[in-house]
């Protein structure tokens, strides 16, 4: 028994010279190394943000040889964020856009809240108004905000500037501002001429300049004088004793208002005058005849549609020969 206790003493002597373990009474562990690759945490640098135009290449590195072995791309900012290196404090970089053009569109809804705007829109509006008459030529504004008001008339190539504010700059005094409350800056024109026809604007002192457009059409009738003949005359010479014969032709009449009548100067003719009304009762022929001329019948002599249109025509009688470039 003694000998076998030294026997396995002497066993276990052995396998702790070749092992260098200790030897127990269970098997040796194994240990099996196992060589796993570091877990680091990447290195974030933040790169240097600079407004370039687009399309530019991107800044280089200083030097060719120094491209970082440990340090990873950082991901694309986006607007309005920053990046920050881990373990190397709070540093940041700051993102800026690249400049853009403003612009500022302004809708018909836009202009009535923020104003000035037209309450009947900007046109261009039409307005026909009968020669003689009085028209009226309105421009209601909304939220004005103390801008400055001014109106003008465009004719051919010609510019007239009529009123600005309460001030009327116009030398025709048929021409007036008739401002009715609160915000309707009216143009009056009187006796309304055919000369008046044209373009107007109601403008407002703003940047651009906001504008009010309206076409403006005098309508009036046509007259004209003929001879016998049916030519158009202006002027006429007679020899004493025979007759005198001219024809008024007046067109597109509105009303008894308009009846054509005859004038010898100023004075209105009632006898040597016939009339004749056409079937479509828009125009009127009228005749004036004097069956032997005298020296006294020489004068002018007009055709009216009452005060809407008028032509005249000179009479000359004569006592000797009529010149020979003369008509009859």
């Amino acid at each position: 028994m003694l000998l076998l206790g030294l026997l396995w003493l002497l066993a276990c002597a052995v396998a702790t010279a070749e092992n260098g373990t200790p030897a127990t009474g269970t098997l040796p562990s194994t240990r099996i190394a196992v060589d796993a690759p570091e877990h680091r945490q990447p290195t974030w640098t933040s790169p240097a943000v600079t407004a370039t135009t687009p399309g530019a290449s991107p800044r280089q590195p200083s030097s060719p040889d120094a491209a970082p072995a440990t340090t990873a791309a950082a991901p694309p900012l986006a607007p309005g964020s920053s990046a920050a290196t881990p373990g190397a404090g709070s540093t940041r970089a700051a993102y800026r856009a690249p400049p853009h053009p403003h612009y500022h569109l302004h809708s018909a809804g836009d202009e009535r809240r923020h104003g000035p705007y037209f309450e009947d829109g900007p046109g261009p509006h039409n307005v026909t108004a009968r020669v003689g008459h009085t028209v009226l030529l309105d421009c209601r504004i909304g939220l004005l905000q103390g801008k400055t008001v001014s109106w003008l008339h465009r004719r051919h190539d010609a510019l007239q500037l009529l009123t600005v504010g309460r001030q009327e700059y116009s030398a025709d005094q048929r021409v007036t501002l008739s401002f009715r409350y609160p915000g309707n800056w009216r143009l009056r024109i009187e006796y309304v001429r055919l000369r008046d026809q044209g373009l107007y604007e109601c403008q407002v002192a703003t940047h651009p300049p906001r504008v009010l457009r309206i076409y403006l059409t005098v309508t009036a009738p046509e007259v004209n004088v003929t001879d016998d003949k049916g030519h158009l005359v202006s002027e006429r010479y007679y020899k004493a004793g025979s007759a005198v014969e001219l024809t008024c032709v007046a067109t597109h009449l509105q009303g008894p208002q308009e009846a054509v009548v005859w004038r010898h100067g100023d004075a209105t003719l009632t006898t040597g005058v016939s009339t004749n009304v056409s079937d479509e009762q828009d125009s009127m022929v009228s005749t004036l005849t004097i069956e032997r001329a005298q020296k006294r019948h020489s004068g002018n002599y007009t055709c009216a549609a009452g005060g809407a249109a008028s032509t005249t025509v000179a009479v000359h009688v004569l006592n000797g020969e009529i010149p020979t470039t003369c008509f009859f």
